[in-house]
């Protein structure tokens, strides 16, 4: 029940009780891994999932727990080890294979670890030399597909985001300005270009079936990520547009990054943001991902020249959001590219409905991931509420196609109290684009109760396939049903139940489908991908406009142990250069000449910024270079240490150069006074 209510100090005290008790089951020492790293005790959590490692010597599952556990709040080169060492346990773990491509080290720092991670890859260190910097043409437009190649390494088929993404890609391939499509790696500190015909090819794959053991699939995966692995980045040229199709949160310094390759050479970057569904009603979500997301939100309203949203709904909540942060985004900077696609996939035979049970037309569609967002308890409820007064044998079949998704223990309990709702319900995972074809065809009408969508893929969905959407009447859905669609509260379900009840009549569900039938034209992913490119190519460079604006006084943390204090702002969008290496729970390292804060100040008398410091070796002298002058001081560091220095009178840009003469240093967090 701890872990239900998200007390994750309770839970983990709970678990930690049981391993006392069976200190043989790695599975209880992984899930009070789980625990401790939700409740922000990173320590204990990789000592857990060691522990988990140590008893299970073939299990790879503990070293990817603590490869990403180090790549979110330790070092990439870290995470690069435990993905090693997860992959000698298991060489055909697709996920350790996708991580350890992405986190490849460098081979002049990192030789040991370079040449292990080749060897496990099957590629001979010896004559396998990285390739310099690749050039790019002038007037580049690149498409980020990191998480999409991150996702592949998981699942193959690919669930709402990736979806679109998919589609995007592929149709931006057959458009007149062809884009080059990257991922980031965090250990490069660059972008990396794909293979088109590689990439293309797992993109139909992956549309194609569940099958994650299809040798197919895990071939053309094996290649590319091996390709992956032995590339370089690439070199942008100067005005080169990059659109990110997915998130970016995963990687520590990605919007570090980006704003080094906006100031360094023009870059304009420009995410396509689906949704700020964590910023709004976070307790929809797990307590860390809230935390994330929040953090790089307000590190990307300095990060990007604009955002592409999906639908008028996602706009105003973004500049709405932008403005609550410090740091408002105009509408102009985000313009709607809408995601009212065609759908449509070649179908499964009709026959497959038999698979599952299911009859034509007896049954109603319910696609999405259960999670409480999604509201399932209020269809579960009206379904309920029909059943009693309609009677069991009149109602359809509920049919909930969807990833297994968080925090539904609720719903699976209401399931297992009532014999009645599970005769009704059904719950299908992993269906491929033809079985879910199949359903969307033979369904009597698509119910989509979300609480809340940045735009409802759903029901575009169902409208593509000419099927009536019954949906809450909120956020972005209005755009998406249009007049096509029956609307209810979702927070209703007796709203449900009658719209439910009103569509159960062949008569009103006949019409309705001739009006989609006769007037819902849905766009092509080809005219959805041109318009991306051409509003994204038509937002301009606003690099200085994105600075952080300091007007007085205030504390900006640099320790990810602080991340989401209330009293404490995040110094992420403060920090430029490839200096910089990532945050972790003491704060962020600096190593080498290339790191600075930038910020705008606003100008005041007597004020003056304070620089927590720590050494990580032997004493070395730390070089503080204000922008414009070339007046620097010497500080011989020792230990912790404060080092303070005068703001000016003068408003504008401040540019504050931090360069230790060797070693590392680190910095825990700034303070204005």
């Amino acid at each position: 029940m701890a872990r239900v209510r998200q007390d994750w100090a309770t839970a983990a005290s709970g678990y930690r009780q049981a391993v006392t008790h069976e200190p043989h089951l790695h599975h209880l020492w992984i899930q009070l891994g789980h625990m401790e790293k939700e409740g922000g005790a990173i320590d204990a959590a990789r000592a857990a999932y060691e522990m988990a490692a140590q008893l299970h010597p073939n299990d790879a599952e503990p070293l990817l727990h603590l490869g990403h556990m180090a790549k979110a709040w330790y070092q990439p080169v870290d995470a690069a080890r435990y993905f090693i060492r997860a992959l000698n346990r298991d060489r055909a773990n697709l996920e350790a294979l996708s991580e350890l491509a992405r986190a490849m080290p460098d081979p002049d720092a990192e030789a040991e670890t370079w040449i292990d991670a080749l060897t496990l890859l099957g590629i001979d260190p010896a004559i396998q030399k990285p390739e310099g910097h690749q050039p790019l043409p002038i007037g580049a437009v690149l498409l980020d597909v990191t998480d999409l190649i991150a996702f592949f390494g998981k699942r193959r088929l690919p669930t709402g985001i990736q979806r679109v993404q998919i589609e995007i890609s592929l149709a931006a391939m057959e458009g007149i300005v062809r884009p080059i499509y990257c991922i980031y790696s965090s250990v490069q500190r660059g972008w990396i270009k794909l293979d088109n015909d590689r990439f293309e090819a797992l993109c139909r794959l992956a549309k194609q079936s569940d099958d994650e053991e299809d040798p197919a699939w895990k071939a053309h995966l094996n290649d590319m990520y091996r390709l992956i692995a032995v590339s370089r980045p690439v070199h942008f040229p100067r005005g080169a547009i990059l659109i990110n199709l997915g998130t970016s949160w995963a990687d520590r310094n990605y919007l570090l990054d980006i704003r080094t390759v906006r100031t360094r050479d023009a870059v304009i970057y420009v995410p396509l943001v689906f949704d700020l569904i964590p910023m709004i009603e976070p307790t929809w979500f797990i307590q860390s991902l809230v935390r994330d997301y929040r953090a790089w939100f307000r590190s990307l309203l300095h990060s990007a020249d604009g955002c592409l949203a999906i639908s008028e709904a996602t706009r105003r909540d973004l500049v709405e959001k932008s403005a609550q942060c410090g740091a408002p985004m105009a509408a102009s900077a985000v313009p709607v590219v809408r995601l009212d696609g065609d759908f449509r996939q070649l179908s499964a035979s009709v026959d497959v409905l038999q698979t599952f049970g299911l009859e034509p037309l007896g049954y109603v569609l319910l696609v999405s991931t259960l999670e409480p967002r999604k509201n399932h308890m209020g269809a579960f409820r009206a379904w309920m509420s029909l059943a009693d007064s309609l009677g069991e044998s009149a109602m359809p079949h509920l049919v909930c196609v969807g990833g297994r998704g968080w925090l539904n223990d609720d719903l699976h309990r209401m399931l297992h109290e009532n014999p009645g709702l599970q005769r009704l319900v059904r719950i299908l995972h992993g269906v491929p684009d033809d079985g879910l074809a199949a359903l969307y065809e033979n369904c009597l009408f698509a119910l989509y109760p979300s609480f809340y969508e940045g735009w409802g893929l759903p029901v575009s969905e169902a409208l593509s396939y000419g099927k009536i959407p019954a949906i809450s009447g909120v956020s972005s859905l209005p755009e998406a049903g249009g007049s096509f669609a029956r609307y209810f509260d979702p927070h209703d379900a007796a709203q449900i139940a009658a719209t439910v009840r009103t569509l159960l009549d062949e008569k009103t569900r006949l019409g309705a489908e001739g009006a989609i039938r006769k007037s819902y034209v849905p766009r092509s992913w080809q005219q959805i991908a041109a318009e991306l490119m051409a509003k994204a190519q038509a937002i301009p460079s606003r690099t200085r406009d994105t600075l952080p604006r300091i007007a007085g006084t205030g504390v900006w943390s640099l320790s990810l142990s602080r991340q989401g204090s209330d009293d404490i702002m995040s110094g992420d969008p403060l920090r430029h250069g490839y200096g910089w290496l990532a945050p972790t729970m003491q704060g962020c390292g600096i190593r080498g000449e290339d790191a600075a804060l930038w910020f705008c100040w606003s100008g005041s008398p007597n004020a003056h910024l304070h620089i927590h410091v720590m050494a990580t070796g032997d004493p070395v002298t730390i070089a503080i270079g204000l922008d414009g002058l070339t007046h620097k001081v010497q500080y011989n560091v020792h230990g912790p240490t404060i080092l303070s220095y005068p703001l000016p009178h003068i408003p504008g840009p401040l540019r504050l150069a931090i360069t230790p003469s060797a070693g590392e240093i680190i910095v825990e967090k700034i303070i204005i006074s």
